[in-house]
């Protein structure tokens, strides 16, 4: 069954210095924290609430320094007619299913990543992903 929705709760983004050339390593995470029942009252349906956390973090070369972050936390919606197993599995494990975790990880990291590098750009910090860029042409 699908990704029904993804809400945002919460956006930190903060720059601590100037990030000028090179030295910076760019890091990205994502945690899953809960998984709980919700119903849907609208549609009469029963779905896993998710919360995560997707962090990236600016660091010096050297990792002792933070230059900046940007964090958001959120609850994906995924109906799953299997989902009393599912928080089962998460209770025990805290661990999804592959087939359940696969299809929340792509969804969080689609929106937030777009969500990342809006941010980074608005805080003029290197872009979270790799985007692609014009070259000279070698003779």
């Amino acid at each position: 069954m699908p990704v029904i929705g993804l809400n945002i709760k919460s956006i930190e983004a903060k720059k601590e210095k100037d990030i000028m050339g090179g030295g910076v390593r760019v890091k990205t995470h994502t945690d899953l924290k809960e998984v709980k029942e919700h119903h849907i009252a609208n549609i009469n349906t029963r779905a896993l609430s998710i919360g995560f956390e997707f962090k990236t973090d600016y660091v010096s070369e050297e990792g002792k320094k933070e230059l900046a972050k940007i964090t958001i936390n959120g609850e994906v919606l995924f109906v799953d007619e299997k989902y009393k197993e599912i928080i089962e599995k998460w209770k025990k494990d805290k661990a999804l299913p592959e087939e359940v975790s696969i299809q929340v990880l792509n969804a969080l990291l689609d929106k937030c990543s777009k969500k990342a590098l809006a941010l980074s750009d608005d805080l003029q910090i290197p872009s979270p992903i790799m985007l692609p860029f014009a070259r000279k042409k070698e003779e």
